[in-house]
């Protein structure tokens, strides 16, 4: 049985070029094709963990902003209860300053009356006097 050589030197040289392009070509493409996917995966983490932070901030400012509306609901309520209240108050003292000053107005007609009254009373004689002198034409 005879061997080819030409067979045995073929392998022999594509074991050989095999060798030679592995050291070459294929370890340092493999090598920088694992490194790419490294970085790629640790981007992929990186920008997965940034939305999920910008999540948690999103969720938190709204609901800081929910809370915010409420205080300032709350706060608007009691302001607008505050002015209530004293516009009642002020109602209140309007009124009792507008019945004093009716009462007072009402006392001080009701002496001038008086007064007058007790004045014609007092010139009612001179009066009735002066008016039968002149229907009477003398003196009384």
């Amino acid at each position: 049985m005879s061997i080819d050589y030409t067979l045995v030197v073929q392998i022999a040289l594509f074991v050989a070029l095999w060798v030679v392009l592995k050291r070459l070509w294929f370890d340092p493409a493999l090598r920088v094709i694992r490194e790419r996917t490294a970085r790629s995966e640790g981007a992929v983490r990186e920008a997965r963990a940034i939305q999920a932070e910008a999540e948690r901030l999103r969720a938190e400012h709204a609901a800081a902003l929910d809370q915010a509306k409420g205080e300032a609901q709350s706060e608007m309520q009691e302001m607008l209860r505050q002015a209530e209240a004293e516009q009642q108050r002020l109602i209140a003292e309007a009124r009792a300053e507008a019945q004093r000053t009716l009462t007072d107005v009402r006392a001080q007609v009701a002496e001038e009356v008086a007064s007058a009254r007790l004045g014609l009373r007092d010139s009612a004689g001179e009066i009735a006097r002066i008016v039968t002198q002149k229907i009477l034409g003398r003196s009384a």
